[in-house]
């Protein structure tokens, strides 16, 4: 009787392997010829927007002056023609266009930061990618996308202490 039910279960295990041979998975992708490669200098870097005074920004709107900065792509396609490229992070709670400067102790209060595009056009945070405007890239060279960042008053007065923001980027490729 022992033998059975050993018998039973050698049988009964079998019938489910089996069936476990019977799925196929397949893999499928893209290679397409229209992207670049972030420049290793454009992957993490700091824009430093100097040193003022809070008696600078002596109303609500008042800004620094704009430090440029500039996204590099390289190893562009054959088929690149153009590029957008989205900017992400917390927004200012009072100016949902600017990045808003950490609220940790001993960072400046009533400042926010903005980012303007080459053409001096504030660049909206977050945006979906049907708002977003499309660079134009020249196929097989580097491309150099500049930028400008600035401070942008929230508040009078501003209070003392760093500024400092995170904006993330991303590229959608025409």
């Amino acid at each position: 009787m022992k033998y059975s039910y050993i018998a039973l279960g050698i049988l009964w295990a079998s019938c489910f392997s089996a069936n476990a041979a019977d799925s196929t998975i397949t893999i499928t992708g893209r290679l397409k010829d229209n992207m670049c490669s972030v420049s290793v200098g454009s992957q993490d870097f700091t824009v430093n927007l100097e040193t003022y005074a809070t008696n600078a920004f002596r109303s609500v709107g008042s800004t620094s002056n704009a430090v440029p900065f500039a996204i590099t792509l390289e190893n562009c396609g054959s088929a690149a023609s153009g590029v957008k490229i989205n900017m992400t992070g917390t927004t200012d709670s009072t100016n949902n266009t600017l990045f808003r400067n950490s609220t940790a102790a001993g960072y400046a209060t009533g400042i926010g930061l903005q980012v303007l595009n080459s053409a001096g056009v504030v660049v909206q945070p977050n945006q979906s990618s049907s708002n977003l405007t499309s660079t134009a890239l020249t196929a097989n060279q580097t491309n150099v996308i500049t930028y400008y960042a600035r401070m942008v008053s929230t508040a009078n007065p501003v209070g003392a202490g760093t500024v400092s923001a995170a904006a993330n980027f991303t590229l959608q490729y025409d």
